[in-house]
């Protein structure tokens, strides 16, 4: 049982008694909400019959320290994660290297996503996917080791947590900046625009087949620029990825347009693509390391940034066209929300809506 109460000095003390601790536990806290945090996470170990060593009064060894890189490290060993997630953790390990998991607490945490915000200014969609990655790290910690990590701090945090506060704007505006706010893309590829882009890459039957291929199929840069022929199958209509962003394995469905670029580029290029030890695309060198993969995306994204900008449509990044295809399923098929999402590879139907940003016209054919 716990309870709560405040001191005459203003601080909160919390009080649980439990018959697995060999005396009541008593500790002092800046806030209520820290108290009760802290209370319910204990109570949950506890119940799962778990007590902390540092709460037993028999002499035991002195508590191990680790650091957040070992964690991590710890983590990726013993679990399979998705490259999104790799790469996440990779990004965080650096800036978080030497501190140990002593120090990790609620006032930790809220430095850290202050430090997003202030030092580095990251839109809030990148903060909570940053926080998201470490806390499920954390999570597994303290499952796996509870004699290290008793509670994920990460997990304190008050939804909205990656929203610029006014005093975030104030510090930015000090230093003559302005804080990120998030912006869901909704750019549409138009009929004209793309006619351009072809006609820019008539000369250059590579890009265009990648560029039908991403059009045609909602898959990702990396997708397209890494699959060889094992993986496509014309007859059944089909390219089988057997490990994409978030790890899934799915089947995409090719369209009678798709398939015409594919025949023609293994075709055309089939001694190319033999010498790429049957690889389709030349922009992957091969290698499966992460941050190759990424200079890789880099570097093509890149070239076609200046193949949009050659074809008057300067604001168009390559990912839109993923969000361009899967806006037409939505258009020329009566496929459900559930079977797009089988084609796109999105786990979560809330962030497939964000990409069915249908056009108004479009929308207003359908009303009478």
């Amino acid at each position: 049982m716990a309870y709560v109460k405040k001191t005459p000095s203003g601080t909160y003390q919390l009080c649980i008694r439990n018959r697995m601790l060999p005396k009541p536990l008593w500790a002092t806290f800046d806030s209520k909400a820290e108290a009760e945090s802290y209370g319910q996470q204990l109570e949950a170990l506890l119940k799962q019959g778990i007590v902390p060593s540092t709460l037993l009064e028999r002499p035991t060894p002195k508590q191990e320290t680790w650091t957040v890189t070992r964690c991590i490290v710890e983590y990726q060993r013993h679990n399979a994660l998705a490259l999104s997630e790799v790469k996440l953790l990779d990004t965080i390990q650096p800036q978080l290297a030497t501190v140990a998991t002593g120090y990790l607490n609620y006032d930790w945490a809220e430095s850290w996503i202050r430090s997003m915000k202030r030092d580095a200014n990251l839109s809030p969609s990148t903060i909570r996917h940053r926080q998201g990655a470490l806390a499920r790290c954390f999570d597994w910690m303290v499952r796996r080791h509870p004699e290290i990590m008793v509670q994920n701090p990460l997990r304190l945090l008050k939804r909205g947590f990656s929203t610029y506060t006014p005093d975030d704007v104030a510090f930015l505006a000090r230093q003559g900046r302005g804080p990120k706010f998030a912006e869901e893309r909704d750019r549409r590829l138009g009929i004209e625009e793309e006619a351009r882009i072809r006609e820019v890459l008539a000369d250059r039957p590579v890009e265009l087949t990648f560029f039908i291929l991403a059009l045609e199929t909602a898959m990702r840069m990396r997708e397209c620029y890494t699959l060889d022929l094992t993986q496509i199958n014309l007859e059944q209509r089909t390219i089988y990825l057997d490990r994409s962003k978030n790890g899934d394995r799915r089947q995409v469905p090719l369209s009678s347009t798709a398939i015409r670029a594919l025949a023609d580029h293994m075709t055309n290029d089939r001694a190319a693509i033999k010498e790429r030890s049957g690889r389709l695309f030349p922009y992957w060198s091969g290698a499966r390391a992460v941050k190759e993969l990424d200079i890789v995306t880099r570097d093509l994204s890149r070239v076609f940034a200046l193949v949009f900008e050659a074809a008057g449509a300067p604001t168009l990044h390559f990912h839109d066209l993923r969000h361009e295809a899967t806006c037409r399923l939505y258009e020329k098929t009566k496929l459900t929300d559930v079977l797009i999402a089988r084609i796109t590879g999105h786990r979560d139907l809330r962030q497939l809506k964000r990409y069915a940003s249908l056009r108004g016209s479009d929308l207003a054919s359908h009303l009478w």
